[in-house]
């Protein structure tokens, strides 16, 4: 059972169509509920704030609840973001992948912190996704295997998260590694590209963010 978390920056509505056709759970944080009525879709749960959200929005609010929508109401001043506490709620209400659209644009503070909080699919098992038009980011702390054909774009880039990324080896790649050490404060892992069907990414400490990406 998978969840997509809607939330309040950029938002394609023609991947936000794509990706809500794949959702069991559907979760509208704060401005996030505007992309969904732009397609003309309820969510399954509404959360945030609402200080960024237009006042018709906030007005439909009771018209939502009353119609089974559940709608938790959070304070503005409070230590997560509306996107966090859409995921707690996400991990709380599926068990599969979750996706988060609307978590870039123009706001680089929110868009580090989304990054950050895709770990916290880690310690559960579960993994977080954050896309958007020409990017999907994850964070792992295991062995991945990734299909060209399933690539969201052509170029892959790596960054540690956290102190440093250990024994970190590339097999596939136009730039291998073999047990490599990526710290922090270079751009080694930037847009690296398959060369194999198939590309192998190993690591043995730490963390690392992948980025899957395309023009």
């Amino acid at each position: 059972m998978s969840a997509l978390i809607v939330a309040g920056g950029t938002v394609s509505d023609e991947l936000l169509v794509q990706e809500a056709k794949h959702a069991d759970c559907i979760i509208a944080a704060d401005r996030g509920l505007e992309a969904l009525e732009r397609i003309e879709r309820y969510p399954h749960i509404i959360v945030g704030d609402f200080d960024s959200a237009s006042g018709e929005t906030i007005a439909h609010l009771e018209q939502y609840a009353s119609q089974g929508v559940r709608v938790v109401r959070l304070i503005p001043e409070k230590d997560d973001t509306d996107t966090e506490a859409a995921l707690q709620l996400a991990f709380a209400h599926s068990t599969g992948d979750i996706v988060i659209l609307g978590g870039t644009g123009s706001r680089l503070d929110h868009v580090l912190g989304n990054i950050s909080i895709l770990g916290q699919g880690l310690e559960r098992g579960r993994r977080v996704f954050l896309e958007d038009t020409h990017n999907r980011i994850r964070i792992i702390n295991s062995n991945i295997t990734l299909h060209r054909k399933n690539l969201y774009g052509p170029y892959i880039s790596l960054f540690p998260y956290g102190d440093r990324a250990v024994g970190v080896t590339l097999q596939g790649f136009k730039y291998p590694l073999e047990q490599a050490t990526m710290e922090g404060f270079t751009s080694l892992g930037v847009s690296n590209e398959l060369v194999d069907e198939t590309g192998e990414i190993h690591i043995k400490q730490g963390a690392l963010i992948v980025i899957e990406a395309r023009d």
